[in-house]
C-alpha cells in the first residue's frame, strides 16, 4: 500500500473489522460505514499456553446502534429506562461491529456442534457483552440478540460499577467499547479497542444495515 491506508479494501474483502494504532485511519473508515476501531497502548504479554479467545464488546454503539445513547445523553437517566422500557420489545439496529458479533456466534454455534459429538472438546472462542446497563434497560438488549439469533457466553449488566472490575477477571484479549471513559485500567494490561462512533464521539448519523 506505500503507508496508505487499506481500509478501503474492507468490502472487497468482506471484512468485519479495521483494525489500526492510527486513530486518523479508523475515523476516516468509521466515517465511511466501515466497522473499525483504535487499537490502544497497552503491556499484554500474550500466554502462550492460553488457548482460549477471549472477546468482549460494549453493547450500545459498538454492536448495537446509538439510538438509546442519543436519549440518554439528550435526557436524564430516567428519561433513557422510560425509553428502553416502552420499547424493551423493538430490536436495536445494527452498530459498527454487529456483523462481526454474528460471525464470531456463527463460530461458536458450530463449536457447540463438535461438543455434542465430543465432549472432551476445549472450546477456543469465549465472549462477553460488558454494558453499564442495568434494570430494567437490559430487557431490550435480550430482545436484540434474541432477534438477532446471537448470544455470548457472559452478559454483564453492571449499572455504575467499573468495567475494569470485570474486564480484570475476566481477562479478554480485546475489548471494544465507544468511550474512552470505559477504556482505561489502572495496570493497563487490559487490550482496548476504542470504536469512533455515535453520539459519544460526536458522529451522529451513521446507519448500518442488518447485514453488512
Amino acid at each position: 500500500m506505500e503507508g496508505k491506508s487499506p481500509y478501503g479494501y474492507i468490502p472487497a474483502f468482506n471484512a468485519s473489522l479495521f483494525l489500526s494504532a492510527n486513530e486518523e485511519d479508523v475515523v476516516n473508515a468509521i466515517d465511511y460505514g466501515y466497522p473499525a476501531g483504535t487499537v490502544l497502548p497497552t503491556k499484554v504479554i500474550d500466554d502462550l499456553a492460553d488457548g482460549e479467545l477471549r472477546i468482549a464488546f460494549d453493547f450500545d454503539g459498538v454492536i448495537a446502534d446509538d439510538e438509546s445513547e442519543t436519549v440518554f445523553r439528550d435526557g436524564e437517566l430516567e428519561a433513557f429506562h422510560q425509553h428502553e422500557v416502552e420499547k424493551s420489545h423493538i430490536p436495536h439496529n445494527p452498530g459498527p461491529l454487529a456483523d462481526l458479533f454474528k460471525k464470531l456466534s456463527f463460530m461458536q454455534k458450530l463449536e457447540d456442534r463438535v461438543e455434542e459429538k465430543d465432549r472432551e472438546y476445549k472450546r477456543i472462542l469465549r465472549t462477553a457483552i460488558v454494558t453499564a446497563r442495568n434494570a430494567p434497560a437490559h430487557e431490550r438488549v435480550i430482545t436484540t440478540l434474541e432477534k438477532w439469533g446471537v448470544s455470548s457466553n457472559e452478559t454483564f449488566f453492571l449499572g455504575g460499577m467499573k468495567k475494569e472490575r470485570i474486564l480484570t477477571v475476566l481477562k479478554p484479549h480485546m475489548f471494544f467499547d465507544d468511550q474512552k471513559s470505559h477504556l482505561e485500567s489502572e495496570a493497563g494490561d487490559i487490550p482496548m479497542v476504542h470504536v469512533p462512533f455515535g453520539i459519544a464521539n460526536q458522529r451522529i448519523g451513521q446507519k448500518y444495515p442488518a447485514d453488512s
